[in-house]
C-alpha cells in the first residue's frame, strides 16, 4: 500500500520555506560564500545578529514542517513573517526592492489558504497565549527587580530584549543576552505549541459505548470487535451510524483497535470518517490488528503484517491423534487431580464466587495491573460486561483455582483474560480451553479466538538469516516480560488456524512515534476512567451450560 503524501500544491511552499530557514541562518555560519550571503539578504533585508538568525531560522524550519502537515498555524506564521517584512520596508528599515517579493509571497499564501485545514486546537491556542503572557510578565519583573531596568523604560527594554534586536538597554550588562535567550526560547515554544496536533480526546461517553455495543452484536462482527468496548477508547461513527471505530490517541498517533465494528456495508464510510478526523486534528492515523480482508479500505496508508490471531474451528476440533497428545495429557492430569469446570455468564456470578475469582486474578498477576489494548477488555469481574462467558476451574475441594473470560462477537467468541492461581495443577488452562471449545460447539459457535501470535513466522522459521536470528534472539530474551514466544508455544499445542493481522500506518517517517504509541498501549497502564453505573447491553452471551 502506498503512503499518504502531502498535497502537491504544498510541497513547493514547504521546500521554499525550508530554504528560507537555511538562508536566515547564514549570518550565524561565519564566512559564508558571497553568493549565499547575497541570497540571505533577499530573505532578511538587513543582516541579522547571529543569535537572532539562529532562533528565527529554527522557527521557520518548524513552519516548513507545519506546511507539510497542513497546519493552519504554519500558514498564519508565514503570513505574519511576510507582514513584518512589509512593515519593515514601509518603516524604512529594509530596502524598497523587497516589497514586490513580499507581495508575491503574500499572494501565493493567500491562494493556498484552503490547503491548511488543520486548525490549532483552542487548548493549544490558550497554552500559547499563557506561555507568551508568562514570558513577558516574568521577563519584565526580572528586568526591574534584578536587571537594573527602570519601571519607566521596562516596556521598551523588555520588548527589544526579547526580540534580540540589539538595542542598548539601561540595565545590567548581562541583561540583553538573557532576554534574547529567553525570547528565542519562548518563540520556539509558542511555535511548537501552535503547530502541535490536537490533544487526545476524552474516552467515549457511556451512551456512545452502548451504541457501539449494539454494533458489536452484529452477526458479521469480527472476533476483535468486542475489544472496541474498552472504556478508555474514543469513537468515530460512519455517517449512517451503522459502523464505528474505537481508537486512542497517544503521542499524536490515533490508533484504531482492529477493524471497524458493525455493518460491513458501512465499514468503508467509517474508515473515511476516521481518516478525515485524523487529518483535521493533525493526528497520525494507525491501526493495530487490521484484518487482511479490509486492508484495501485503508488505502493509501502503508501496512505490514506483525502476527496472527490464533483461531480454533470448533467443528474440526478433537483431542484424538498424536498431534494432540500434549493437550490430551494435560487435560487428563486435571481430571486425575479432581478439577471440575463450570461455564456461566459474568452477570450471573454470585458475590462470593466473584470475590474468590478476584483473588485468583490478583494472585495470578502478582499485584500487577491489567495490560493490553488490541485483544484485552477491561472491567474484569465487575459485571459491566454481563454477557461475557466465564469458565471457572475448581479444585477437589470446590475452591476456584483458575478462570478464563470470553467475549461474544458475531458467530464467535474471543478469549479476553486467562488467570490461574500459582500452585494450581498443571494443565488447567488447557482444560478450560478444551471445555470452552466443546461448550461453544454444542451451542452453535463456529470460532473460538484464543490469543495473538506476534511474529509467528519468525518463531516458526527453520532457517533464519542474520536479521531474523537477531530478532528471534531478542524475542527470546524479552519473553519473561512480553511472553511472545511462550504464548506462541502454548497456543501451538491446539493445532489452531491463524488469521493474519497487520499494523496500518501513514508513513515510515512516523515509525518512531508509532512504535512508542503501540508499545505504550500494549504494555503501559490503562487510562483511568470513572466506574460505570450500569452493565453494558449488547450481546447477551450464550446460554448457560446445563
Amino acid at each position: 500500500m502506498e503512503r499518504t503524501r502531502p498535497e502537491a500544491s504544498l510541497r513547493a511552499p514547504a521546500a521554499v520555506t525550508a530554504a528560507v530557514a537555511v538562508l536566515l541562518a547564514v549570518p550565524a555560519l561565519g564566512d559564508a560564500p558571497s553568493a549565499v550571503v547575497a541570497l540571505s539578504v533577499l530573505v532578511t533585508g538587513n543582516p541579522l545578529a547571529p543569535p537572532h538568525a539562529l532562533v528565527l531560522a529554527a522557527a521557520v524550519a518548524l513552519l516548513a514542517r507545519g506546511v507539510l502537515l497542513r497546519r493552519r498555524a504554519a500558514w498564519y506564521g508565514l503570513l505574519t513573517l511576510v507582514a513584518m517584512g512589509v512593515l519593515a520596508v514601509l518603516a524604512g528599515q529594509d530596502p524598497l526592492w523587497r516589497l514586490p517579493l513580499l507581495a508575491a509571497a503574500a499572494a501565493v499564501l493567500w491562494r493556498l489558504r484552503d490547503g491548511f485545514p488543520v486548525r490549532p486546537h483552542p487548548e493549544r491556542v490558550r497554552a500559547a497565549v499563557r506561555a507568551g503572557a508568562v514570558l513577558v510578565v516574568a521577563s519584565a519583573a526580572a528586568a526591574v527587580l534584578v536587571g537594573g531596568v527602570s519601571v519607566r523604560s521596562v516596556g521598551h527594554d523588555v520588548a527589544f530584549g526579547l526580540g534580540a534586536m540589539g538595542a542598548p538597554l539601561d540595565g545590567a550588562s548581562w541583561l540583553p543576552g538573557v532576554l534574547g535567550l529567553t525570547g528565542g526560547t519562548g518563540l520556539l515554544l509558542i511555535v511548537i505549541t501552535l503547530l502541535a496536533a490536537d490533544p487526545a480526546p476524552p474516552p467515549g461517553a457511556e451512551d456512545e459505548r452502548r451504541r457501539v455495543a449494539r454494533l458489536v452484536a452484529h452477526p458479521a462482527s469480527d472476533t476483535l470487535a468486542p475489544f472496541a468496548l474498552r472504556r478508555d477508547k474514543s469513537y468515530v461513527f460512519s455517517p449512517d451510524g451503522r459502523a464505528a471505530i474505537g481508537y486512542r490517541v497517544l503521542f499524536g498517533v490515533a490508533v484504531a483497535g482492529g477493524d471497524p465494528v458493525g455493518d460491513p456495508a458501512s465499514h468503508e464510510a467509517a474508515v473515511a470518517r476516521f481518516l478525515e478526523m485524523c487529518r483535521r486534528a493533525g493526528w497520525r492515523p494507525a491501526v493495530l490488528g487490521a484484518g487482511a480482508e479490509l486492508l484495501p479500505l485503508w488505502a493509501p496508508l502503508r501496512s505490514f503484517g506483525f502476527g496472527d490471531e490464533v483461531i480454533i474451528r470448533t467443528g474440526g476440533f478433537a483431542l484424538e491423534g498424536r498431534r494432540m497428545r500434549n493437550v490430551r495429557q494435560a487435560v487428563r492430569r486435571t481430571h486425575n487431580a479432581g478439577v471440575t469446570v463450570r461455564i456461566l455468564r459474568e452477570g450471573e456470578l454470585a458475590p462470593e464466587l466473584r470475590e474468590a475469582l478476584g483473588q485468583v486474578a490478583a494472585r495470578s498477576l502478582g499485584g500487577a495491573s491489567e495490560r493490553g489494548f488490541s485483544m484485552n477488555l477491561d472491567e474484569l469481574l465487575t459485571g459491566y460486561h454481563a454477557g461475557a462467558l466465564i469458565a471457572v476451574a475448581h479444585d477437589r475441594a470446590g475452591e476456584p483455582i483458575a478462570f478464563q473470560r470470553y467475549v461474544v462477537a458475531g458467530s464467535g467468541i474471543s478469549l479476553d483474560a486467562m488467570r490461574r492461581a500459582p500452585g494450581g495443577p498443571n494443565g488447567v488452562n488447557e482444560r478450560l480451553i478444551v471445555e470452552v471449545v466443546e461448550y461453544a460447539r454444542r451451542h452453535g459457535v463456529a470460532t473460538v479466538s484464543l490469543n495473538f501470535a506476534a511474529f509467528r513466522e519468525l518463531l516458526e522459521a527453520e532457517e533464519r538469516g542474520l536479521a531474523e536470528r537477531a530478532g528471534y534472539r531478542a524475542l527470546h530474551l524479552l519473553d519473561p516480560w512480553i511472553a511472545v514466544e511462550s504464548l506462541y508455544l502454548f497456543d501451538r499445542k491446539f493445532r489452531p488456524a491463524y488469521r493474519p493481522r497487520s499494523i496500518v500506518f501513514r508513513s515510515w517517517w512516523d515509525i518512531a512515534w508509532l512504535a512508542a504509541a503501540l508499545l505504550t498501549l500494549e504494555f503501559g497502564r490503562p487510562r483511568p476512567v470513572p466506574a460505570p453505573e450500569e452493565p453494558l447491553p449488547g450481546a447477551a452471551g450464550l446460554p448457560q451450560r446445563p
